[in-house]
């Protein structure tokens, strides 16, 4: 176990669970009834469940948390795949309250640490799936990946398996594989390792001086602890509110080719927008702009699906800014001097920075900072890029897919959001009772939309 996966472990409590989970709507095929998608999930046998998908965390080593994995001989497939159904009246808000219980409760450490809800009953005759996984065995970007390979772009493909289960041709290899053991580390290697280790620690410093020299001279540089303090900056409890919607790509592509500014940065403008009125409408706006922890994929090509390969930049928001141009404009210029700043880093660099960037949420918890201190960020913005092309599982399209994250002390609502297709999904997960009513911010994502277009004149 690594020991970012094993941090993930380490700081979880009831109230911070530490999984990550996705809500995938469908159109069940012609012909087929609701009960399909229980249909199509539990006709497994343990033995198809994929190695990673049976590990669960060794007992952990007195205080010092877990740092190993064991493999569940006696894996229980009806607790980790659960059959429900929407209440009445069926719509998609009760579907989003389910999703928020789900994802306020802890997984069970006494095993494999993934659970799947199939869910039947929406008004329209769709199904949905939702699907939560810790951090430990993967970050966002793996499960968005693992759901990938589960979905087939033609729609008349019947070979889909669910992503925690492997097919038959690999089943057959893993049973006759033969156990052998971990071999030996090369000393040589391991010496070299070592010497290029030092060298990446050893030039952290001069790093460290010319980035804190850059943010003295570059005004559009953002830098922990310049964010505000909001009412989503405090500690939060266990319980979680999550909500949903889907856009038209379409129109964040138009705004960002009229006003020559990345898709990402229309994302944060419309998130700016949608936060400044959120908090607005609570009388909590404060004369100072939010800034966003946005992480940043660290894999390339020859990354494994699974683990944790993330970093961390941070962008102002603009939210102090009344007009939608405008506050474009200042997320621009942020993320450009951020990505400026990373080109210029070092992988081991880069990911060391990434970890002072979030390092100060840990100072939430200190008793008393939250009524002194200010977050290093007051929010989490995730931008994903997912397929593109209309996904299909043994013929159900894929309608939309809705990811849910991690709220912490200091920061009570993340924003993620999917580029699917045609469409840009967002999924917001929030702390229940520090940021109240935040069904409005899907609301407040439509009006600050259309207020850019319009002044982008789109």
């Amino acid at each position: 176990m690594g020991p970012v996966d094993a941090g993930f472990l380490m700081i979880e409590s009831r109230e911070h669970p530490m999984h990550v989970g996705g809500l995938q709507v469908f159109t069940v095929p012609d012909g087929e009834s609701a009960t399909w998608v229980r249909d199509q999930f539990t006709a497994l046998e343990p033995e198809q469940i994929s190695r990673r998908f049976r590990l669960r965390p060794q007992d952990p080593v007195g205080l010092l948390g877990n740092f190993r994995w064991s493999v569940d001989a006696g894996l229980d497939l009806d607790h980790h795949i659960r059959r429900s159904a929407v209440p009445g009246p069926h719509r998609l808000r009760e579907l989003f309250e389910l999703t928020s219980r789900w994802q306020g409760s802890l997984l069970d450490r006494h095993r494999p640490l993934w659970e799947v809800h199939t869910v039947e009953g929406l008004e329209d005759g769709r199904v949905a799936v939702f699907s939560k996984i810790h951090h430990a065995l993967v970050d966002g970007v793996s499960a968005l990946h693992l759901m990938q390979r589960a979905c087939s772009p033609d729609p008349d493909a019947q070979d889909c398996l669910p992503p925690y289960a492997l097919p038959a041709a690999e089943v057959e290899a893993a049973a006759t594989a033969p156990r052998t053991g971990h071999a030996l580390p090369d000393p040589a290697a391991v010496l070299r390792s070592g010497i290029d280790l030092a060298g990446e620690l050893a030039s952290i410093g001069p790093t460290s001086l010319k980035v804190a020299y850059r943010s003295l001279r570059d005004t559009g540089l953002t830098t922990p602890f310049d964010a505000p303090r909001t009412i989503l900056n405090g500690r939060i409890g266990g319980a979680r509110r999550f909500v949903a919607q889907t856009f038209e790509l379409g129109r964040f592509r138009a705004i960002a080719e009229v006003c020559e500014v990345s898709l990402n940065d229309v994302a944060l403008a419309v998130c700016g927008g949608a936060l400044r009125r959120y908090l607005d409408e609570l009388g909590d706006l404060p004369d100072r702009s939010l800034t966003a922890m946005c992480p940043v994929n660290l894999r390339d090509e020859t990354s494994e699906v699974g683990g944790n390969e993330i970093g961390a930049m941070i962008a102002a928001l603009g939210t102090d800014v009344v007009d939608p141009v405008e506050r474009l404009e200042v997320i621009h210029e942020s993320t450009t001097a951020a990505k400026r700043t990373m080109r210029e880093l070092t992988p081991l660099q880069l990911l060391l920075m990434s970890g002072y960037h979030i390092a100060g949420l840990g100072l939430s918890m200190l008793p008393g900072y939250g009524r002194v201190g200010r977050p290093p960020f007051n929010v989490v913005i995730s931008n994903v890029p997912g397929p593109r092309k209309r996904m299909y599982f043994n013929g159900a399209r894929l309608d939309g897919t809705y990811p849910a994250s991690i709220p912490f002390d200091g920061m009570a609502m993340n924003i993620t959001l999917v580029t699917y297709d045609d469409q840009v999904d967002f999924g917001i997960t929030a702390c229940r009772s520090s940021a109240p009513s935040v069904q409005r911010m899907i609301h407040h994502l439509e009006d600050a939309l259309a207020e850019l277009e319009d002044a982008a004149r789109c």
